[in-house]
């Protein structure tokens, strides 16, 4: 899809609704986002998972999190221990990231999605 003003309206939508879900969820880059970017306007994994963390991080990131914490929903103790680990495994996964080549970077993705949504489907029924 050419960069024309259909395209930019269309990332507009997929941004809109993205952000819906971060907000509701507490999810919406690397689970709605990187694959929308790449099934949708054919982003690399690599390029889906860059664009994806300058546009949710600051903005959503930042927001989402003020209202949570105004209605009392955030545990500082544990917020604060997982910042280190965030950090830290943020650095290695991105470099582990830019070693693979996107095709193995997007299978890597799928399945954990694919895990990770089966484990909270089941959850989500039986609990």
């Amino acid at each position: 899809m050419p960069d024309t003003v259909l395209r930019q309206t269309a990332v507009f939508a997929v941004a809109c609704a993205c952000g819906v879900a971060a907000g509701l969820f507490g999810a919406g880059g690397g689970v709605l986002l990187v694959p929308l970017l790449g099934l949708l306007f054919g982003f690399s994994q690599h390029r889906a998972q860059g664009t994806s963390l300058i546009a949710l991080v600051p903005p959503t990131g930042l927001l989402a999190f003020l209202t949570y914490w105004k209605a009392g929903d955030v545990s500082w103790r544990v917020g604060l221990l997982l910042i280190p680990g965030i950090f830290l495994g943020g650095i290695a996964g991105s470099r582990l990231a830019e070693s693979l080549k996107p095709r193995r970077m997007r299978q890597i993705f799928a399945g954990a999605m694919f895990v990770l949504g089966a484990w909270q489907a089941i959850a989500a029924w039986h609990h």
